[in-house]
């Protein structure tokens, strides 16, 4: 059986080269960054996709390596209570949510990968550049996004496209399309160590469509303490982007604070 290229090592790449591969099917990834690892913030898992990573046997380890959030909470920007509502388990789902970093999650997710394929059919460095159909499946070509050279060459059964919000693959088969459309929503996100908010299991919505602060657990932390997620959002009335979006960005706290500071709770 002829292999299925992944093109892409994040968290799509490599659930699907789990799923695959427990199905029965050799796969090979193909993932553009040097070397895989933890990055970003806080991610949640709703219960329809712990359902998929249950599956592969990972729940348990998701579920230990993050918090299971019990309840939504909406709030003004004055923290006067709008509505709030049980989530996972709590909503009579069969499986949690979990909230987790984003880290954590790819970690995991590499190491199965690495156990079930291994390391020599996850190939680093490897940006898809180019593809064309064959008489027995695909031929998909790979370079090197620092220096343009062809990394790697690969035949396979089919191709699965799993390379981002600027896929390849996506452009190939509609070149017209241009950038994605915007919504004009900014967001600067971070983590921060404090004091648990109501039980430790609610996630917090406050404020408005144009503004708003999103906060919840992702860990428990010694002395009672957890590590939180936050997220402080601001809506422009622009749907263009001028620039590449950039979720590695360092950002600054005199963009988004002022806006902030008359919130009071």
């Amino acid at each position: 059986m002829d292999d299925v290229i992944i093109a892409g090592g994040g968290i799509g790449g490599l659930t699907a080269a789990l799923s695959l591969r427990r199905a029965g099917f050799p796969v090979r990834v193909f993932e553009s960054v040097d070397r895989i690892q933890a990055l970003g913030v806080g991610i949640n898992l709703l219960p329809h996709a712990v359902r998929e990573l249950d599956a592969l046997g990972l729940a348990e380890e998701l579920a230990s390596s993050g918090l299971t959030p019990t309840t939504l909470a909406y709030f003004t920007k004055r923290g006067e209570s709008i509505w709030d509502e049980p989530r996972g388990l709590a909503a009579g789902y069969r499986w949690p949510q979990i909230s987790i970093h984003r880290g954590e999650l790819h970690t995991i997710l590499h190491a199965a990968t690495v156990a079930d394929i291994g390391a020599d059919r996850i190939h680093t460095g490897c940006h898809l550049e180019r593809f064309a159909a064959t008489s027995s499946g695909v031929e998909a070509t790979f370079i090197d996004r620092r220096t343009g050279a062809v990394s790697a060459t690969a035949s396979g059964s089919m191709l699965i496209a799993c390379d981002g919000i600027h896929s390849v693959a996506r452009r190939h088969f509609y070149p017209d399309e241009g950038m994605p459309k915007w919504n004009g929503s900014l967001l600067w996100r971070g983590l921060a160590e404090g004091q648990p908010v109501f039980d430790g299991r609610t996630m917090v919505w406050a404020g408005h469509p144009r503004q708003k602060f999103v906060l919840y657990p992702l860990q428990d932390l010694p002395e009672g303490r957890q590590q939180l997620n936050f997220i402080a959002e601001l809506r422009t009335d622009d749907t263009e982007l001028l620039q590449r979006e950039d979720w590695n960005q360092p950002g600054e706290l005199d963009d988004f604070l002022p806006q902030f500071e008359d919130w009071t709770f």
